[in-house]
C-alpha cells in the first residue's frame, strides 16, 4: 500500500502521468516539459542504453533507435529490472558496457551524487552519452530526498567527474513554474480567509477544483517557453559525454 492505495495503482498512475501528461494533472507542466525535452535529446539515441534508477521506465518509448535496459535497487517498487543494483548503486556490468545512460529524477535521491556519476562514467563506453534530469526547486518527495541543484552547479559536478561537452537546460521556469506551485499548494491546503489576498487565493482554488485544466491551459498559452534563461526553475536536463580514448 502507498498513501492508502494499492502499490500497483500508484505505480500505474505515476507511469501514466509521465508517459502521457494530461492537462489538470498535479504536475502537468513539469512532466510535460520534461518529456518534451527528453524526447528532443533522445531522438537520435542508438546502441544499448541503461535507464539507471529506472523505476517504471516511463521514457522507454523516447529511444526508438536504441535498446533500453533497466537497472534499479531491488524491491523498491517491485518493478522487474534487467540489472539489480547493489546497495551502493553499482551496476553489475563490466566497464564501458553502454552507449548511453538515461537518468530521470534520480540524482536528488542518491546518498553520494559523485559516486553515482562516477558509476555512470565507468559503465559508459568512450564517447558514450549521459542524459540526466533532476530537480531545481521542488517539494520533498519519494522517501529519501537529499539534494537540489542549480544548472551551473550540476554542470560543474559533471565536469569534475570527467564528463565533457556538458550542457544544461532549465525546465519549467519563472511564471510557468510559479503557477504550477500555486495550484499544487491550493489543492493540498486551505488558504487563510483573511483579507483580499486570501479571498483571491481561495477563489483561484475554487476555480481550479471546478476547472482542473484551466491553469495548465493558461500556462501553455502564455508561458509555454520561458523567455531567455529562467532564474527559477523546477527541473534541469543535463547532457554530457564520456571522452574518447586517444
Amino acid at each position: 500500500m502507498a498513501g492508502g492505495q494499492p502499490l500497483d495503482k500508484v505505480l500505474a498512475a505515476r507511469l501514466r502521468e509521465r508517459v502521457s501528461p494530461a492537462l489538470g494533472d498535479q504536475a502537468y507542466a513539469h512532466l510535460r516539459d520534461l518529456r518534451d525535452a527528453l524526447a528532443a535529446s533522445l531522438s537520435d539515441a542508438t546502441g544499448t542504453w541503461l535507464d539507471y534508477g529506472a523505476g517504471t521506465a516511463p521514457y522507454r518509448d523516447l529511444l526508438p533507435g536504441a535498446t533500453l535496459v533497466t537497472g534499479d535497487l531491488g524491491g523498491g517498487e517491485s518493478c522487474t529490472v534487467d540489472y539489480e543494483l547493489d546497495d551502493s548503486g553499482r551496476c553489475p556490468v563490466a566497464d564501458g558496457t553502454f552507449d548511453g545512460v538515461l537518468s530521470t529524477q534520480v540524482l536528488e535521491h542518491v546518498t553520494d551524487p559523485v559516486a553515482y556519476l562516477q558509476e555512470v562514467y565507468r559503465i559508459l563506453r568512450p564517447h558514450g552519452r549521459l542524459v540526466l534530469s533532476t530537480h531545481g526547486v521542488w517539494e520533498d518527495h519519494g522517501g529519501q530526498d537529499l539534494w537540489r541543484w542549480t544548472a551551473d552547479g550540476l554542470a560543474l559536478l559533471a565536469g569534475r567527474v570527467g564528463f565533457v561537452d556538458v550542457s544544461v537546460r532549465k525546465l519549467t521556469g519563472d511564471a510557468r513554474a510559479l503557477l504550477l506551485l500555486l495550484r499544487r499548494y491550493g489543492r493540498d491546503s486551505r488558504w487563510p480567509r483573511d483579507g483580499m489576498v486570501g479571498a483571491l487565493l481561495r477563489l483561484a482554488s475554487w476555480w481550479d477544483r471546478r476547472h482542473p485544466s484551466a491553469f495548465d491551459v493558461y500556462a501553455d498559452k502564455h508561458f509555454r517557453e520561458a523567455a531567455g534563461s529562467p532564474s527559477f526553475y523546477l527541473a534541469i536536463l543535463l547532457e554530457a559525454r564520456r571522452p574518447g580514448e586517444d
